[in-house]
């Protein structure tokens, strides 16, 4: 399919509701949606898709390659997922977010579009859950529509995620890992304070993570 003939079957496409919330940082995020399409051959007949698309726990440091991000999305999903690298992939070079199509059912409607659209978008508002989706788009380009949509999520979540993990120091491993080291041995510390036991293996850990002469005033004062 060209470029230009997926660029405006995305021009027909719309988003009405969109999720709540953005996607989890550490899990995975399950999203109802629903696709509202007209049968073009039919007046007044609606092709209703739902579904659930997954989206895993976001992944530090992405490959380049997005042949795999996507599965569940119809036999076109490779080609499809071309063009969204072509477009997305310098924003989301920092984490890896892969996604899921499941459960899909289809059923026709007997009212326009816009009739079926309007009827669950009230029932979506009317619920305080917020992992609803509600897509209007070409019959032909629901595999398009959603994979654009699940992007766009990450998109919207993506400065979220990223402060979350930054946090916890998930970006430098190296850091992480001496933050592990002194909260061990902060706690090596708070024991020995009333069982002297402890010394020896506050002691050890200190020179096991090269900290002893940071912490050696505090280690030399028990004695």
């Amino acid at each position: 399919m060209e470029r230009k003939t997926i660029e405006k079957l995305l021009g027909q496409t719309r988003v009405i509701c969109q999720p709540k919330h953005a996607l989890a940082t550490f899990g995975a995020t399950s999203i109802d949606y629903y696709l509202v399409s007209p049968i073009e051959e039919i007046k007044d007949r609606t092709r209703l898709r739902r579904g659930k698309v997954f989206s895993e726990k976001p992944k530090i440091l992405t490959p380049e390659s997005w042949s795999e991000r996507f599965s569940g999305f119809g036999e076109e999903a490779k080609e499809f997922s071309e063009w969204i690298s072509s477009r997305y992939g310098a924003a989301l070079r920092a984490l890896e977010y892969n996604f899921k199509n499941s459960g899909m059912s289809t059923q026709v409607v007997s009212e326009a579009p816009p009739q079926v659209a309007g009827r669950i978008q009230g029932e979506i508002e009317s619920q305080s859950a917020g992992a609803k989706a509600l897509i209007a788009c070409p019959d032909a380009a629901w595999p398009l529509a959603l994979m654009k949509f699940s992007i766009d999520e990450s998109v919207r979540s993506f400065p979220t995620n990223v402060r979350d993990l930054d946090r916890r120091g998930m970006f430098n491993p190296e850091e992480a890992e001496g933050a592990r080291h002194r909260r061990e041995i902060e706690t090596l510390f708070a024991s020995a304070s009333t069982d002297r036991a402890i010394l020896d293996l506050l002691g050890q850990k200190l020179h096991e993570y090269g900290l002893f002469a940071e912490y050696e005033g505090r280690f030399l004062s028990f004695f």
